[in-house]
């Protein structure tokens, strides 16, 4: 699919290209991990109690899809990491179902985890891609390679902001309790310029979709808690 294709078809379902698709194709070369904010992002935002707020299949589809486009275009498997400023064991169920690798939680300074992941993983920020939805990422986005932000019709003051610093390569047209996650993951590996390879690998599971699958079990979930500037294993 060309570039100017894919961004009609983004555009018309509402999302906004701060960055031209060409721009993020060219950042997109060097990314080598992926962070995700959860609440706003995930789902609603809303709390449900202490066991935390909850997050969609079709949103961790979304992630399996990415996974495998970045496997298929680069040959290793990239780290992948979501970082909360809530304890929430939803997200680890979910990064474990991933093979992800690290869960940061109660992270209120989030440049502590994002400075962590980076040091752990031999990243430079500029070599992530991140997805999230408020204020408190702000400080994340301004440093990773790529970022992009959840639309949400409650706060167009702080999209333009976003827009207008930009603090975003795309904002969404679906919001996080709409599947916003695979929005990205979608335009994620339409940069990558390999969605139907990759459909097709994944109803076929050929050799290559095998070997990303068994090259993923050597990632283990780690869950760190932030206190101030230190990081805690779990």
């Amino acid at each position: 699919m060309e570039l100017i294709e894919l961004e009609d078809h983004f555009n018309t379902v509402g999302g906004q290209f701060i960055s031209s698709a060409y721009t993020m194709q060219q950042k997109l070369q060097n990314i080598k991990a992926f962070i995700f904010d959860w609440d706003g992002v995930f789902n609603d935002g809303f709390k449900h109690s202490p066991v935390g707020s909850g997050f969609s299949e079709i949103d961790s589809a979304g992630l399996r899809l990415l996974r495998f486009a970045f496997y298929q275009t680069n040959q290793i498997n990239a780290p992948l990491a979501i970082i909360t400023g809530a304890e929430n064991p939803t997200a680890k169920w979910l990064l474990e179902k991933q093979n992800g690798n690290a869960l940061y939680q109660k992270a209120l300074d989030k440049n502590v985890a994002l400075e962590h992941f980076c040091n752990k993983h031999g990243l430079k920020a500029k070599e992530v891609a991140f997805v999230y939805d408020d204020v408190i990422d702000l400080p994340i986005a301004k440093q990773c390679g790529l970022s992009f932000c959840m639309g949400r019709l409650a706060n167009p003051l702080f999209l333009r902001y976003v827009e207008e610093n930009e603090l975003a390569d795309y904002i969404t047209a679906s919001q996080g309790n709409e599947h916003g996650v695979r929005e990205v993951c979608e335009l994620l590996v339409g940069l990558y310029g390999n969605y139907d390879d990759c459909l097709e690998a994944l109803l076929e599971r050929n050799n290559l979709y095998r070997q990303h699958k068994e090259d993923l079990q050597s990632f283990k979930t780690e869950i760190f808690e932030i206190d101030g500037t230190d990081v805690l294993i779990v």
